[in-house]
């Protein structure tokens, strides 16, 4: 019997309560693999304790902590970053960069085999994107995560070019499935209440990815050495209009399919004024419209998955239809829906 390539090495996963890593902990699990988890000190760690695996409590921006989880580990998946769009600038990049400088400074200094980073194609900014590959450049928008996600990538890339850091990052999309917290949720709330509002036509196509999908391509770039110092774009590998997602969601759930729709050019106006309020009266909350939710609700997103496939082996295990089953289903079956 060929053993498993997860013998003899230990895994360390950040961010392993949310979304991406504690999937990305289940699959580590169930393929018989040494886990690790660096998890915050006010997390909820019960789904992560119906597993055997260990826990180690700390923050990011502790250089000490972080040092004390990667002490031993062979593998390094660095899932764990601050999503928001609405956050300061300065405690998003304490997080998100100061944080995986810390990582990658433990990294070199106990020699882990390989480290797989997430990031977000929002480097790549607010506009149109038509298959775009691991070559398009990087555009500023004056977004913090888009900031921070970026000089978060040139820090790992820089590392890999002078340092020898065995890295790799790979860039999703929006990330669905069971445990979101941060994308389906609103939209579930708004077909709940009848109040979702379409921004145009809906016709412009999005690529997503399911949260399964990419776990599997983070466990593949794990594995690969010719990964390293690489960028790796992870989608379903099906693109989809705002129009066709949205009343799927809706009729799967057993929900009206929304019917009303705002202009562009309206919605833009609405985004600017509202962002002028909100911020003029220091909200700590995001407007009901901005920037970040305009990109996903109407911006023509779609990209090119093709170095993936080949370099890594990367190819959806779910195909679309199955995904949202299972993420429809994630959602009929919870007691409780937190919005």
């Amino acid at each position: 019997m060929t053993e498993p390539k997860t013998k003899g090495k230990t895994y360390l996963v950040t961010g392993a309560t949310g979304l991406v890593g504690s999937h990305l902990v289940e699959f580590l699990i169930k393929k018989g693999a040494k886990v690790r988890c660096f998890v915050r000190q006010s997390s909820d760690v019960s789904f992560l304790n119906t597993f055997k695996l260990d826990l180690i409590k700390g923050d990011l921006t502790d250089k000490e902590s972080v040092d004390n989880a990667l002490k031993g580990v062979d593998v390094v998946f660095h899932c764990a970053a601050m999503v928001s769009d609405w956050a300061d600038r300065e405690t998003m990049y304490k997080i998100n960069v100061g944080g995986t400088e810390n990582i990658i400074d433990a990294c070199l200094k106990y020699k882990v085999k390989t480290m797989v980073a997430v990031s977000s194609l929002a480097v790549l900014g607010m506009g149109k994107q038509i298959n775009a590959n691991e070559t398009a450049p990087y555009v500023y928008t004056g977004d913090n995560y888009n900031y921070t996600k970026i000089e978060s990538e040139k820090k790992i890339l820089q590392a890999c070019r002078e340092k020898k850091l065995p890295g790799t990052i790979l860039r999703p999309p929006y990330i669905y499935g069971p445990r979101d917290r941060q994308l389906l949720p609103r939209v579930v709330s708004f077909l709940k209440k009848g109040k979702f509002i379409f921004i145009g036509s809906g016709k412009n196509p999005i690529s997503l990815v399911y949260v399964e999908n990419l776990v599997n391509a983070l466990y593949l770039a794990s594995e690969n050495d010719n990964a390293i110092g690489e960028i790796y774009h992870i989608t379903d590998g099906h693109d989809i209009s705002r129009k066709e997602f949205i009343n799927l969601l809706a009729l799967k759930l057993g929900y009206a399919e929304p019917k009303k729709s705002i202009p562009v050019f309206a919605a833009k106006i609405a985004c600017a004024v509202l962002e002028v309020i909100s911020k003029a009266v220091k909200s700590k909350n995001p407007p009901i419209l901005n920037k970040f939710r305009m990109k996903f609700l109407d911006t023509y997103l779609t990209f090119d998955i093709s170095k993936a496939k080949k370099e890594i082996g990367y190819n959806p295990c779910y195909s679309f239809d199955k995904a949202l089953d299972e993420t429809v289903k994630w959602f009929k079956n919870r007691d409780k829906i937190d919005y």
